[in-house]
């Protein structure tokens, strides 16, 4: 057998399924992308439309500008169309520069996805013993020590690793067969990074002692995933159950009637079903002790732009970039869902229910968000109250109130959110009205 077919044997397996799909392949010119991008453009053959190579240049070396252009020159040279994405933020200071590298590239990466495409990146089991020690000198569980995913969600497409299987001596051994040239990045040597440190240092010691240590660590790997599948399974039968589907909320009752352990997995696995990033140890133990708070507190535990809050029974995911909604106004057509900075407000026209259409048809509707002093006389009050008592009332927690849009006819206050019509507004009997609909949870996660 060839020394290169247990390579493509790994990626016709991996990718037959994704036919006709346009596969992007993360290259950043190294030996592992270099083999991956050269063994892709013999796996699609004729069709090389189906690839685009992205490049991302982090900007953290002097001589990234010539990798760049070294990619481009490589993609042009296999007749495959290439992309250049360039980091424009500088390092935070403080902050690592591994995860800040990371964190950047695959939000460029997932910028350039389109629906069904399928990002490739050159991930092999040797990676895969790496990031389960780094995993494993983290502390992490079962979720962590998973390790990388041969396959996932990822933008608009998937994302797929076709050489989780494959060992670096067969990547080596593939690169010389077809006298393959590539960058070298000085920085993978340095060992002040944690992964150098594991690549170059723990690894070799330990492949000394069991040379087949790398595939004891894959089958390690495939224990703890599915160990953390079984989890998700056990933690989603309780959110099924428990959580409100409208509202995404979880109630603090409901966790409280779990085992300790278990709360920490239901709010784990809460927390990545509805789309935001992934807590790590310290913040997941932060957001178990908000569960125990006092009632009458509201808490907060932030981490990576996001936000988890507690009001009353009920705990709360947003994100910081969109607590404050802004002073703008916004004129309304009813029969055109209104796309605003914290959810989308629609309408639907029903006989006899919601804001009255007659009303609307001859006034000028505007959207906006408190200012302060607002006052509703709600259909079937004996007085007006202020918004500041209704939202109390209600159980609006404080830091939604500035973010629920205010319905205004001809300047008056006519309808809050889908929660309350003032009275002057209501629809008659017999007539048709403007039933709204407020919906907080068709918002996109930040870019950044």
């Amino acid at each position: 057998m060839s020394s290169t077919e247990p390579l493509r044997h790994n990626l016709r397996k991996a990718l037959d399924a994704d036919a006709n799909r346009r596969f992007v392949v993360a290259y950043s010119g190294g030996l592992d992308s270099k083999v991956l991008l050269h063994a892709m453009v013999d796996y699609v053959g004729d069709e090389k439309e189906r690839l685009l190579v992205a490049h991302v240049d982090h900007r953290l070396h002097k001589d990234s500008p010539r990798w760049a252009k070294q990619c481009m020159a490589d993609a042009k040279g296999m007749s495959v169309a290439a992309t250049v994405l360039t980091i424009e933020e500088e390092l935070p200071r403080g902050h690592s520069v591994e995860s800040w590298a990371r964190d950047n590239r695959y939000r460029l990466l997932r910028s350039i996805i389109q629906s069904g495409d399928v990002l490739l990146t050159a991930h092999h089991r040797d990676d895969l013993a790496e990031t389960f020690f780094l995993q494993l000198f983290r502390g992490s569980g079962p979720h962590g020590l998973s390790g990388i995913a041969a396959n996932q969600y990822f933008g608009h497409g998937l994302l797929r690793r076709p050489l989780l299987d494959v060992t670096r001596a067969e990547i080596e051994a593939y690169a010389e067969t077809h006298s393959l040239e590539w960058i070298d990045d000085p920085s993978n040597f340095e060992q002040r990074y944690d992964r150098n440190f594991i690549r170059h240092s723990v690894l070799p010691e330990i492949e000394q002692r069991w040379p087949s240590v790398s595939a004891r660590i894959a089958h390690a790997v495939e224990l703890q995933r599915q160990a953390a599948t079984c989890l998700d399974e056990a933690a989603d039968t309780v959110l099924d159950a428990k959580m409100d589907p409208e509202t995404s909320q979880l109630l603090v009752s409901t966790l409280s009637k779990l085992k300790n352990d278990m709360q920490r997995w239901v709010l784990r696995r809460w927390i990545v079903r509805a789309g935001f990033p992934i807590p790590d140890a310290v913040h997941l133990h932060e957001m178990h002790r908000l569960v125990h708070a006092r009632q009458d507190a509201q808490p907060c535990v932030s981490w990576k732009g996001a936000e988890l809050r507690r009001y009353r029974d009920k705990l709360f995911l947003v994100w910081q970039s969109r607590l404050q909604a802004g002073g703008d106004d916004y004129s309304w057509a009813f029969n055109h869902p209104l796309q605003l900075p914290s959810g989308v407000l629609s309408a639907k026209l029903i006989l006899g229910r919601g804001l009255s259409a007659a009303l609307v048809s001859s006034g000028e509707v505007v959207v906006r968000f408190r200012r302060g002093g607002e006052r509703c006389h709600p259909t079937g009050r004996a007085r007006s109250q202020s918004l500041k008592r209704l939202f109390q009332e209600w159980g609006t927690p404080t830091w939604l109130r500035a973010n629920t849009p205010l319905v205004y006819v001809n300047g008056e206050l006519a309808a809050v959110a889908d929660t309350c019509i003032c009275r002057n507004f209501a629809v008659k009997t017999g007539e048709h009205g403007w039933v709204l609909k407020w919906d907080k949870r068709v918002v996109p996660a930040p870019s950044n």
